[in-house]
């Protein structure tokens, strides 16, 4: 599903325009992307939760070169999924 599908369904489902939609989603995503960046989580009921997290510095080795490299930290964002999500996409999948 790309983002105009998005804009699309929620627009119909909300009754907007999809250009206030647009708008909704876009201020709804960057004010995600500003929580995480100043390394503050956020729940999403029924969907999970996302908080961002920084990989220290280590070595891996690269086979190209076949010589060990430093990998500098950086930010990753992590994702648990709410256990509502969890059984609405389990259910069903004991009786196959």
């Amino acid at each position: 599903m790309t983002k105009a599908d998005v804009i699309k369904q929620l627009a119909e489902e909300l009754d907007l325009t999809q250009e206030e939609t647009d708008q909704l989603y876009d201020s709804f995503v960057e004010g995600m992307i500003t929580l995480l960046s100043n390394n503050r989580g956020f729940t999403l009921p029924g969907l999970g939760s996302f908080h961002a997290e920084v990989r220290t510095e280590h070595k891996s080795y690269n086979p190209h070169y076949q010589q060990m490299m430093k990998i500098p930290p950086k930010k990753v964002v992590h994702f648990k999924q709410s256990s509502v999500l969890r059984d609405e996409l389990n259910e069903g999948e004991d009786e196959q």
